[in-house]
């Protein structure tokens, strides 16, 4: 064999084998906090590259009769098999459902950067509320729920009449502005109580829904954001050095703010003493510890009932990824998911009809 082939053969063998453990490692991040190893984040993040890589590696094997090394990558997908339901269906329900049946709600989650108020005139407060009281839900929750003396929660409220209760937990105060979360209902609010985080603005809250005697837990939650600097990073004056050392700084603080976020949710879901509906932005992939440690053993309405491979972040081009949820618990059917398409927010709004005739009348 020929210096510069021996040379190709192991090169092959180095890249098949660190992508190889690579996607193993995409796995163990599901389950590991990044409070105690952060690094592992970024292997689940990365998880569609390791994908791809290893479909290639494995081809290149079997066009090379190198059985060893195609089963190699064969045993690195097996958990594929139990995740890939996470971020890809290809068949729906195929059902019409009528949302507004008895026992169904359907619930819209939606971040709405703030009404884009830093970016553009402030027109899109009339657009959202259009194209939600079009989409005709019965819970709304909004993140990145921004006011100030244009755009006040009374005037938003307004335009969502139909909407007779809700309740918003401003996380930021200023003089002239405030910003959080904030959930609308067509059913009455029994109770609502914040979750702040300590050191960001992100946060969360629960409110007690009644929905017809039936009381509901609806989360409505928005993790840590990574708060990357898009602009600066699109931009040709900028140093590619520099804009590594920022993107991965503000990923590493942004996982490690997660995990402390999430274990937070978590231990507030896990004793609640009515059926949960989680809605938000979690800011981070189906193959990561956040996703996993908040769904727990809910159900997810994409897993359950979407279809493809669902972006929700409008400014990606990484075909599913996938950041913004609604779960819920056993106890209750999911229907539809869907992701709707309209780009007045850096983000996709998300929406479901569930069935929730199995909840016990309270």
């Amino acid at each position: 064999m020929k210096l510069s082939g021996r040379i190709l053969n192991i090169a092959l063998k180095t890249v098949g084998t660190a992508s190889a453990v690579s996607l193993f490692l995409c796995f163990l991040s599901i389950y590991v906090s990044p409070a105690k190893i952060w690094i592992l984040a970024y292997f689940g993040l990365l998880f569609l590259p390791f994908f791809l890589l290893n479909i290639i590696m494995l081809t290149v094997w079997i066009v090379k009769r190198k059985r060893a090394f195609a089963v190699l990558h064969l045993v690195a997908f097996i958990p594929t098999v139990f995740f890939s339901g996470y971020f890809f269906k290809p068949f729906g329900s195929g059902k019409d459902i009528d949302a507004g049946a008895k026992g169904n709600i359907k619930l819209l989650s939606y971040n709405l950067q703030g009404f884009r108020i830093p970016y553009q005139k402030n027109t899109t407060q009339n657009e959202i509320a259009a194209f939600i009281n079009g989409e005709n839900p019965d819970i709304i929750c909004l993140q990145e729920f921004y006011t100030n003396d244009r755009v006040t929660e009374e005037l938003f409220a307004s335009l969502l009449a139909e909407y007779k209760y809700h309740a918003v937990f401003y996380s930021v105060k200023r003089k002239n502005s405030s910003y959080g979360v904030a959930t609308f209902s067509r059913y009455p609010v029994k109770m609502t109580l914040e979750i702040p985080f300590e050191n960001t603005a992100n946060a969360a809250m629960y409110t007690d829904i009644d929905v017809d005697g039936k009381i509901i837990r609806v989360y409505n939650v928005h993790l840590q954001s990574t708060k990357l600097n898009l602009n600066r990073l699109l931009s040709k004056k900028s140093n590619r050095i520099d804009e590594i050392e920022e993107v991965s700084s503000r990923l590493k603080t942004a996982f490690i703010k997660r995990a402390g976020q999430v274990d937070i949710m978590a231990k507030h879901i896990d004793v609640s003493p009515y059926p949960v509906i989680i809605c938000g932005d979690f800011n981070d992939t189906p193959v990561s510890y956040t996703y996993n440690r908040i769904r727990g053993d809910r159900l997810d309405t994409f897993c359950e009932a979407g279809k493809g491979m669902p972006s929700t972040y409008r400014l990606s081009t990484v075909p599913f990824f996938r950041i913004d949820y609604i779960l819920h618990d056993k106890m209750m059917k999911s229907l539809t998911y869907s992701v709707h398409h309209v780009d007045y927010s850096d983000h996709y709004p998300v929406s479901s009809v569930i069935n929730i005739s199995d909840v016990l009348s309270n």
